[in-house]
């Protein structure tokens, strides 16, 4: 992340809009932000985390942290934000909050989005997510980017098991913790396993063997059976044909009979023919008179009743609206005195207030006085810090215009040292020059020993001893001969061929001498010449590299009085680069003294400096102190002047009642005086209420009552009307028929035929009869032509019946084994299935048992955090090595927890809890670096911001140049570092800087200072 721009007001002591361009500072490399303690500096820092994360180190959402963080004198905080991300995108975080305007102590964000920086226009995001943006949660921010006051030694101090913790956050190696999903993982195979033994189970018996079998137990049943259903086949077509035959006799039978049953009911559907006649007749004549009668006679009862029970309801509502215009007209008065009874019940509960009032603005004007006594005495305690104070400051002043700079003190230093160096290489020169002579001596020495033309006098010896080894080597070779030809003799056998010649005869064989002995002296003879030859080989030899390493000695001399040169030249130089006049370069100790009395000074200074930082404090807290008892004041002073606005307001609205005739009344009583009225105000108000209600409901009733009574006597009229007019139709029909009356017709009509099913039924039957008649017929004639024998139809019945069962009994016997051969087949592919799952499923169990112990108890997470943490040590030693002049060094021991090697000591170890407050300090900035650079190499970040708040006060100056040296150094790494701290003479060295001030009446302000670097 690289900062561009932050504005903000109204936070903390920040009462004013201040803005911050870090792009001069940035680009700087290394800048500072300085203040006096207290002024806001570490405010800068939580708003950049708070305008990201929308979180800030001292407090948390529980804390009011909106109204604490919000200025006393301001009602309203805003914080913006412009900064650069690791891909080079820029983003604006703005967050706002406001004070309400009733409540003091009610401040709610009122804004909170981000923006992005699209063709040079802020375009808004949909999400406000910082970590998605940075590539770092919160907690990684504050521990590689912005490092809060307090918290830069947290790292260094964690137990190995917290660290591990972190380093998994950090890094994170959560995705390496895989011990639950290797069990979970495990546990599901051990069910499958269980499952598929279980399966397995149940295919113990199958065999291919079993198969076998079976098979061919199959192909033996399924050959009985087509032998048997051919043969059925030839005696189920015999059959068919007698079956066929029996069929039409029998079924000639049976049409016989059901004729014989037609012909008996031919004469009912005669005598119903005739009745369905007389009954359609008087259907069309009478039905329709008949039915209007009856309903006009069930009409007029049903009116008659309806009649009777709408003039009961009409009475009981006449008798409601009767009582109802009675209980209004006696609760009438109340309700025309209700206006005024309530103002009455209003303004006693108003006076019951103004009596409460009266009580607390005595209370108020006691407290009042009591605190500014309280106030008083405050002030006077601040007047007496602040002289302290001055005397403190004067005393600091006096001491720094005492003090040599700084710089100064580092450049003589540094050039005293150089001079140091160069006359200790000068002396190493010399010391190596005569070094290298003395090697020379000795190899001239050396070379003495042997002749001045070695050479020559080597080459003769050389050539002397090869013509006598020739000599020598000849005369061997002839004896050797001799030996061999002596040995051929002794072989000879009279009569035998000889081995050489192969002649059979053998006149002269060769008489020879013993020549071992002679042998054995050349041999020796030659041992000799060639160990004088190699002797003089290797002398040879030694003499060359005498001669080489001698010239070599001499080119070595040559280049180290080259480097001697040089360096008298450099020396010489050197010596004339010192300047500063105060100082005299042949008298070190000289400066050594003043140097010490400037670290003298400086440690006087920074004892004055915080003893002044103390005394600030307390009057800073004095201040509040007293800035609290007057805050109160003002807010007991706002409610007296508020209660005495309400008397006033509340006596002002009385216009029934009159205070002073309550003046000596009690509060309370008064009170439960204004309930009660209020609550008979209510009832009579509601009680008036719901009677002009029910009023209004039952009038219509009443009303549409009546009406409905009128309709029904008219309606019954006029069906009386009617139902004598049908009557006299009736009986106009009657006369004019053949029924004697109207009994007769209602007796036919009761009969209720349906006509169209009945004469639907006559004809069916029509049909049926005369269909039945030509089927008999045609029966008859059928079985004349063809001879059917019972006797022999039963016979081959039985013989068709018993093969039919056979055949059934073949056909499911074969079934039974077909199947049984199918299931034990597919059962056997089930089976080998399983075992080919069984078989990847026990080595699944295998390779992840092999992993359960790699990874059980984050051992495996340990491993690889220890692995980053010896990596972040040896990047951190880079730099506290050279912080502490390679005098300390920083290691992880086997429990994965930080030590210290000490060099002074021999390189024993001991615990980080043993180091000087300002050692830690050194150590925690080493290791706050590497982790930075580790975190932000994950992110992707090629220019990496970083800032540290305060930690250099517990160093000495020259603790301070080092560190000083190192964050310079930071630049040369592309890194951007940022300091926050209120030692003065690390401002000296920042080349540029943010100065805070704080006023006492106008806030905290900010101002940019350049310094010569």
């Amino acid at each position: 992340m690289l900062p561009i721009k932050l504005t903000i007001e109204g936070l903390y002591s920040y009462q004013t809009r201040q803005i911050i361009d870090f792009s001069e500072l940035t680009q700087a490399g290394l800048f500072g932000i300085f203040g006096s303690v207290g002024s806001g500096k570490s405010s800068i820092l939580e708003a950049v985390s708070f305008a990201l994360y929308g979180e800030t180190e001292r407090m948390n959402s529980k804390d009011s942290r909106a109204y604490n963080m919000m200025n006393l004198r301001s009602n309203r905080s805003f914080i913006e934000f412009d900064f650069q991300n690791y891909e080079n995108r820029k983003f604006r975080a703005v967050r706002e909050f406001k004070r309400n305007s009733k409540r003091f102590d009610k401040v709610e964000i009122s804004n909170s989005i981000f923006y992005e920086e699209k063709n040079n226009e802020w375009i808004p995001m949909e999400h406000n997510n910082a970590s998605e943006i940075l590539g770092l949660s919160y907690d990684n921010f504050k521990r590689t980017i912005i490092i809060p006051q307090g918290q830069f030694k947290e790292f260094l101090e964690l137990g190995a098991r917290d660290r591990t913790q972190m380093m998994k956050e950090i890094f994170g190696l959560h995705k390496y913790d895989l011990q639950d999903k290797v069990s979970e993982l495990s546990r599901s195979n051990d069910v499958f396993l269980a499952e598929l033994k279980g399966k397995l189970g149940t295919f113990e018996e199958v065999s291919e063997e079993l198969i076998y079998q079976k098979r061919d137990e199959a192909g033996l049943s399924k050959m009985n059976f087509e032998k048997e259903k051919e043969i059925h086949n030839q005696l189920e077509t015999q059959f068919q044909k007698l079956k066929n035959l029996k069929t039409d006799s029998d079924n000639l039978k049976i049409k016989e009979s059901e004729f014989q049953i037609k012909e008996n009911e031919n004469e009912k559907f005669q005598k119903l023919e005739q009745d369905l006649e007389v009954f359609e007749n008087a259907e069309r004549s009478f039905k329709s008179l008949l039915t209007e009668q009856k309903r006009l006679s069930i009409e007029i009862s049903k009116n008659v009743k309806v009649q009777e029970l709408t003039k009961v309801e009409f009475d009981s509502l006449s008798e409601n609206l009767n009582n109802l215009k009675k209980n209004i007209s006696n609760l009438e008065n109340d309700f025309n005195q209700l206006e005024n009874s309530k103002q009455k019940a209003i303004e006693l509960l108003s006076i019951s207030k103004v009596l409460d009032f009266e009580i607390q603005k005595n209370l108020l004007l006691e407290r009042i006085g009591k605190g500014e006594e309280t106030i008083s005495n405050s002030k006077y305690r601040e007047i007496e810090i602040q002289k302290n104070i001055d005397s403190e400051i004067n005393i600091i002043s006096d001491l720094k215009s005492k003090k040599t700079d700084t710089k100064i003190l580092m450049e003589v230093e540094n050039w005293f040292q150089t001079q140091k160096n160069f006359q200790n290489e000068l002396h190493q020169n010399q010391k190596n020059i005569n070094s290298k002579l003395e090697e020379i001596a000795s190899q001239e020495s050396l070379l003495n020993q042997f002749p001045k033309n070695w050479k020559s006098d080597f080459s003769e010896k050389i050539t002397s001893l090869n013509e006598r080894k020739l000599n020598l080597q000849n005369q061997k070779s002839h004896l050797e001969l001799s030996q061999k030809l002596a040995e051929f003799a002794q072989n000879i056998e009279s009569g035998k061929p000889c081995p050489l010649c192969g002649s059979t005869e053998h006149p002269e064989i060769l008489v020879s001498e013993n020549v071992l002995e002679s042998m054995k002296k050349l041999n020796s003879e030659i041992l000799e010449i060639e160990q004088e030859l190699e002797k003089i080989r290797i002398d040879e030899s030694q003499v060359s590299k005498i001669i080489e390493l001698k010239q070599a000695f001499n080119n070595q001399k040559v280049e180290l009085e080259n480097q001697k040169l040089e360096t008298v030249k450099k020396l010489q130089f050197h010596s004339e680069q010192f300047i500063w006049k105060q100082f005299d370069k042949e008298n070190e100790n000289n400066f050594q003294i003043q140097k010490n009395q400037a670290l003298e000074l400086e440690k006087n200074i920074s004892s004055a400096e915080k003893i002044l930082d103390d005394n600030r404090k307390i009057f800073e807290n004095q201040q509040k102190e007293t800035k609290r008892f007057e805050d109160a004041i003002a807010e007991f002073r706002n409610k007296k002047i508020s209660l005495e606005t309400s008397v006033f307001d509340l006596k002002v609205s009385l216009k029934v009642l009159d205070f002073k005739d309550f003046e000596n009344s009690n509060s309370e009583e008064i009170k439960i005086e204004s309930e009660t009225l209020s609550e008979k105000n209510t009832s009579v108000e509601s009680q008036y209420k719901q009677l002009q209600k029910d009023l209004l409901e039952i009038t219509p009733k009443v009303a549409s009552k009546e009406t409905l009574l009128s309709q029904i006597s008219k309606h019954i009229v006029e069906l009386q009307k009617s139902e004598k007019e049908n009557t006299e139709k009736l009986e106009s029909i009657l006369s004019k028929s053949s029924f004697k009356n109207i009994e007769e017709v209602e007796i036919i009509l009761a009969q209720d035929f349906d006509v169209q099913t009945i004469r639907k039924e006559i004809q069916d039957f029509k049909i049926s009869f005369n269909t039945l008649k030509e089927i008999i017929s045609s029966l008859k004639l059928k079985l004349k032509e063809s001879d059917f024998d019972e006797s022999s139809f039963l016979a081959k019945q039985e013989l068709f019946l018993s093969s039919q069962e056979n055949i059934s009994e073949l056909q499911k016997q074969l079934t039974i084994v077909e199947q049984q051969l199918s299931d034990l087949q597919k059962s056997f592919d089930i089976k080998k299935e399983l075992i080919v799952e069984q078989d990847k499923l026990m080595l699944r169990k295998s390779n992840l048992d092999t992993l359960f112990n790699l990874f059980k108890g984050s051992g495996f997470v340990q491993y690889v955090s220890s692995i980053y943490l010896k990596q972040l040590c040896d990047n951190a030693n880079v730099r506290f090595h050279r912080m502490t002049k390679n005098q300390l060094s920083l290691q992880i021991n086997e429990k994965n927890e930080f030590e210290i090697i000490d060099y002074l000591n021999e390189g024993k170890t001991r615990s980080v809890k043993t180091l000087s407050g300002g050692q830690s300090f050194q150590v925690s900035l080493s290791l706050a670096l590497a982790l930075a650079e580790s975190v932000q190499s994950q992110a992707k970040s090629d220019k990496n911001f970083f800032f540290i708040d305060e930690g250099f006060g517990t160093q000495d100056p020259e603790s301070v140049n080092l560190v000083f040296e190192t964050l310079m150094n930071l630049q040369k790494e592309n890194r951007i570092v940022g300091i926050i701290s209120h030692v003065e003479e690390l401002k000296e060295k920042i080349p540029i800087s943010l100065n805070v001030t704080k006023d006492e009446e106008n806030g905290s302000f900010l101002s940019l200072r350049v310094g010569e670097f």
